[in-house]
Parts: structure tokens; C-alpha cells; sequence
């Protein structure tokens, strides 16, 4: 099981200082950063994809249009990535009148059918095992509830027969929003499917990380939806907090006792880059985590 962290000019230059080890760099799918990180080790691309509006393909969100396949297959196959990786994300604008927390059977049944078609239209064209369902959180009020339920991913992932990347810090804040208990929750996802895990710590968004968003001196468009948060609204792909190392430390004893699948690479998804994760990204919280991270995983094996 390999380790990985976000690819940052922070954690770039603590591997060029052996003060930290992994196995690869996640990069977004951006050819200039995918460039320079290989130039120094390893990587692997997480593509900015979601599925569940129902248009039978997968829709690029950085570009806002059904995904370009032609580019996105050359960069999987040239930093040797092993799954086309999907986010489970029906918008509540994809959906006219049906209200985001809908729990009525028929809008239920709806939505799984459109979220099963899109799936379904990737399984045939790469394969089933080829292809990971991401679960998601709320996307800060843009996704349907009804797609985080455990139950709609389990049966989506198990209908279409593809794998899992499960997202524990989405699940931990999925489950707090639908009133349940995180690892309640985590026991009715697909977990024999995963394939990939992500990492990262959930912190509310005041102190100095609201500071620092506040002195940046970036514009809203630059922050994204950063500049949408409420102040102390909970945000994850931030550090790891007590909390955070208590659960994960559970959530790998579980991988070693074979309850959640094998997955090929765990990840650390705090740093990156663009001028908000580089802003938010602390190198000597990278210095201290990571290898920490990394022992917790050697010792899982």
C-alpha cells in the first residue's frame, strides 16, 4: 500500500531534502504541474469529474462541459494512474424543483437512475475495474443528499460493478450533516470495492485559517468558494487535528484487518497548489505529518 501526498511547492521541497517520503505526488489534471512533479518523483492525476447529472458521460467541473476524453486518457496513461476516478455529485442545479435534503422515493429513484447511467456509460468504455466512484460530501450546498446516503452509493458502485475511492473525510462530514454516526456511516458504503482512500483533517474555518484567507489580498474569484464559507463552518484538505488522528488511526486498523478493501494508495490531500492551497499550505505541518502518516501506513501492512 503506497502512501501520497497533494503536490505542493511545500512538500516538493521537503522531498528534495529527504525530510519527508512517499510514493507519489496526486496532482490535479494540469500538464504543467503534472510536468514538474514527475520531473522530481513519481505521480499520479486525480481528475476534477463528476457524475449523476444523467448526460451518460462524466462532466469536467473545472471546464463545465461533458469531459474531453482524448487529453485526460493521454495524461492517465503517461503518469502510469490505474483508474479514471469519478465524484459521485448530482447538483441541485442539475435538477430543477427537486429540493436539495428531497428524500421522496420517486426524486430518489430518479436520481440513482441518472447517477447509473453516467456510471455505467465509463464502465463500458474503460472497464469496470477501471473505474472509481468517489463519495462526496455536500459540496458546500450543491449536491442532492439523497447521492451521500450510504445506501445510494453502495448500490450505485455494486450495480455498475466498478470500485470505490472512499473519501473518509467526506464520509465523516456527509454522515454529520444526514444526522448519523461517522463510522455507522462508513459501515454502508461499498468498503470491499475501495481501491483508493483519501485522507484529510476537518477543521472549522476560523482562527488563522480565516486570517489568512482574509489578508490574502486574493479576489472572490481567486478564492473560489472559500469566499462563500461562514465563518467556523467545517472545511476538510486542512490539517490534521487530534480528532483527525484518532479516526484515521481506526480507519487503518480496519484496512488491516481486511474490512475495507486493499487499496493500492492512501492520501494525504492537505497542500497544494493554485493560490489558495498554496496560501493554506504550512511547510512545517507538511514536515510533521507526513512522515508520521507514513509510518501509520508501513505499520499497517
Amino acid at each position: 500500500m503506497n502512501l501520497a501526498v497533494n503536490y505542493s511547492a511545500a512538500a516538493a521541497g521537503l522531498f528534495r531534502e529527504g525530510r519527508i517520503e512517499v510514493d507519489r505526488f496526486k496532482c490535479p489534471a494540469w500538464p504543467d504541474t503534472v510536468a514538474a512533479a514527475r520531473a522530481l518523483h513519481p505521480v499520479y492525476v486525480h481528475l476534477p469529474l463528476r457524475v449523476g447529472a444523467g448526460i451518460g458521460d462524466a462532466i469536467d467541473t473545472e471546464k463545465r462541459r461533458p469531459a474531453d476524453w482524448q487529453p485526460l486518457e493521454a495524461l492517465l496513461a503517461r503518469t502510469d494512474t490505474p483508474q479514471v476516478n469519478v465524484h459521485l455529485a448530482p447538483f441541485v442545479s442539475d435538477f430543477e424543483g427537486i429540493p436539495v435534503d428531497s428524500n421522496d422515493p420517486a426524486d430518489v429513484e430518479m436520481l440513482y437512475a441518472h447517477a447509473l447511467r453516467d456510471v455505467q456509460a465509463l464502465v463500458d468504455r474503460f472497464g469496470p475495474e477501471r473505474v472509481a466512484v468517489e463519495n462526496a460530501d455536500d459540496g458546500k450546498g450543491r449536491i442532492l443528499h439523497a447521492a451521500l446516503r450510504p445506501e445510494f452509493v453502495r448500490g450505485l458502485v455494486q450495480e455498475a460493478g466498478c470500485c470505490f475511492l472512499l473519501d473518509v473525510a467526506h464520509a465523516r462530514m456527509a454522515a454529520h450533516l444526514l444526522g448519523m454516526d461517522a463510522r455507522a456511516y462508513l459501515a454502508g458504503l461499498p468498503l470491499e470495492r475501495t481501491t483508493e482512500i483519501h485522507l484529510a483533517g476537518i477543521q472549522p474555518f476560523a482562527g488563522r485559517w480565516l486570517a489568512l484567507m482574509r489578508g490574502s489580498g486574493l479576489s472572490r474569484e481567486e478564492l473560489g468558494w472559500f469566499a462563500g464559507l461562514e465563518p467556523g463552518q467545517p472545511v476538510d484538505h486542512l490539517p490534521l487535528i487530534d480528532e483527525d488522528w484518532d479516526f484515521y488511526a481506526w480507519g487503518l486498523e480496519q484496512i488491516r484487518q481486511g474490512r475495507w478493501g486493499r487499496p493500492w494508495i492512501v492520501t494525504l490531500e492537505y497542500g497544494g497548489v493554485g493560490p489558495v492551497w498554496e496560501m493554506l499550505t504550512d511547510r512545517d505541518i507538511l514536515a510533521e505529518q507526513v512522515p508520521r502518516l507514513y509510518g501509520m501506513i508501513r505499520n499497517c501492512e
